[in-house]
């Protein structure tokens, strides 16, 4: 009985404490559950709040398009190739230089040639000028002197034919007559005066040799060439001040220069006429035809013919 008092006195105890346990855990469980609800509740208020007060601003960055430096595109979006314009057709005209640098260098070559020629044959300069200025041109121990120096007497012929074209081109060129380069008129000027000069050389020599008056035609020849020389000398300044004078100096040079050569054509021929008719006793007239036959026709035809050619060549 004792035992039975026992058992049931146990159990009756330990439904006591078992019920007591589930109650404590129930009580501590509750507790629990608020604070995580409370916890919820207050990140999702910092939330709101954070979201609430901290407004996004969206910063846009302009766009920049770096050219590609790898490849050939960068010379695409170059100011200086405008691939992506429209194309654009245009006939540009020819550039005309008026620069005056190769004129400078020739003409100082001119008269660098005439220093040379002036340092090396000085006798023979002197003897030119001196024969050229006496009343009479029959001199014959100056014309002996002058005859022997070859050499002093082809360069001058040939600064003379240097000067004389150049001064040729620029009068040309002054009065407008022919719209072409200057180094183009001054090659043909050039050509046809040593053109003219050496057939009138050889037309000379070739009439005395069959007239059988040698001395006549070499003393006309001789006077010719003397007064050619003389030419050639004295356009040099002439040119200088043609070249790069102002306009009215230029025109003063111009016209000073053009009596000059006039004088001298004049000169050459009367003393021309005066050897010839103490050799051949020819009359003034027949000398005037040998002059419109042999010295002024050929010039005209030369000029036409020129000036045909040039102007077809525009």
């Amino acid at each position: 009985m004792k035992q039975i008092l026992l058992i049931l006195v146990s159990i009756f105890t330990f439904g006591i404490a078992f019920g007591q346990k589930d109650s404590l855990a129930v009580d501590t469980a509750k507790p629990t559950v608020v604070m995580k609800d409370t916890a919820k509740t207050s990140v999702d208020q910092r939330d709101s709040v954070r979201k609430d007060s901290i407004v996004p601003v969206v910063i846009k960055k302009a766009v920049v398009q770096e050219p590609d430096t790898l490849t050939y595109e960068k010379y695409y979006t170059s100011a200086w190739l405008p691939f992506h314009q429209p194309p654009i057709f245009e006939i540009e005209p020819e550039r005309k230089s008026n620069g005056k640098d190769l004129i400078f260098y020739l003409l100082t070559g001119l008269v660098t040639a005439l220093a040379c020629i002036r340092l090396i044959f000085p006798k023979y300069l002197k003897n030119l000028f001196m024969l050229f200025m006496q009343t009479s041109i029959r001199q014959k121990q100056t014309r002996e002197q002058l005859l022997q120096n070859n050499l002093a007497s082809v360069f001058l012929n040939i600064l003379f034919v240097a000067s004389a074209g150049i001064y040729i081109t620029l009068f040309i060129q002054y009065m407008h007559w022919v719209d072409i380069s200057f180094y183009r008129m001054l090659l043909y000027c050039m050509s046809i005066l040593f053109i003219i000069y050496i057939g009138k050389y050889l037309f000379l020599a070739f009439s005395g040799w069959v007239f059988n008056v040698p001395e006549a035609t070499n003393a006309y020849t001789f006077i010719v060439f003397l007064v050619n020389k003389v030419l050639g000398i004295v356009l040099i300044p002439f040119i200088l001040m043609i070249t790069f004078s102002p306009v009215p100096i230029k025109q003063i040079a111009i016209t000073i220069s053009a009596g000059v050569a006039i004088v001298l054509f004049m000169y050459r021929y009367l003393i021309s006429f005066g050897v010839i008719r103490a050799n051949l006793k020819v009359s003034a007239f027949h000398f005037f035809l040998y002059l419109c036959a042999v010295e002024l026709l050929p010039l005209l035809l030369i000029y036409k013919l020129l000036v045909n050619f040039v102007s077809g060549g525009i």
